[in-house]
């Protein structure tokens, strides 16, 4: 109930504030273990990703907000599970098996951080290690125009559209990858992704590659 209603706050502010649109929503499975492997360039990504299709989709944050009173009510509700700082990956890593096999919906952004400058930073592999580990579709998700919006270090956002497009899935079976597989699905995964977004976000290496 509390997410549900939290989803239509945060759809209807994302539209009037920043002309929010959603693409390819239709290529998100509505039962299952799926994961959803998003750009992060703003603080915005988790709302506009988990807003744009009405499936639940669960994000991790740091502990530390559990700890307030208000939020320590409200972000189980809304899906949010800490992480403890120290633990890496392994601790996201085994909180995100827990989701899938739950056959919920997940969402991560592989990068790990934010892209300061406005590009994509590579991928770790932690995605596809949760893949692997589960068989859990990865849908790749491409954020545009929430850089602009709300770019890392402003206080405040700018009025700009933002969007969404949701591309065709991945799927992966359950298995166990050595270095090198888990190296060549989050590349995979990667390049999904970045397939999705305009030239502006890409690492210069891919516009490299893709003028040869």
């Amino acid at each position: 109930m509390v997410y549900r209603i939290a989803w239509q706050i945060a759809n209807f502010l994302l539209r009037v504030l920043f002309g929010y649109r959603v693409e390819g929503a239709e290529n998100v499975p509505q039962t299952g273990p799926v994961i959803l492997a998003a750009n992060h360039l703003s603080i915005l990504d988790p709302i506009a990703v988990g807003s744009g299709i009405r499936r639940p989709v669960v994000f991790m944050a740091r502990s530390e907000p559990f700890k307030m009173p208000i939020l320590s009510w409200l972000l189980p509700r809304l899906y949010v599970i800490p992480v403890e700082r120290g633990t890496g990956d392994l601790g996201a890593i085994k909180a995100a098996i827990r989701v899938l096999r739950e056959g919920r919906a997940f969402g991560i952004f592989p990068s790990g951080t934010r892209g300061r400058e406005g590009k994509v930073l590579p991928f770790k592999t932690g995605v596809a290690a949760i893949a692997a580990r589960t068989g859990a579709t990865v849908v790749p998700v491409g954020v545009i125009g929430s850089y602009e919006a709300w770019p890392y270090g402003r206080r405040i956002f700018l009025r700009r559209p933002i969007r969404v497009v949701y591309g065709k899935p991945i799927q992966v079976s359950p298995q166990k990858l050595d270095h090198r597989e888990l190296d060549a699905l989050t590349r995979q995964i990667e390049a999904a992704v970045i397939a999705l977004l305009p030239p502006r976000y890409r690492p210069e290496s891919n516009l490299t590659q893709s003028k040869a």
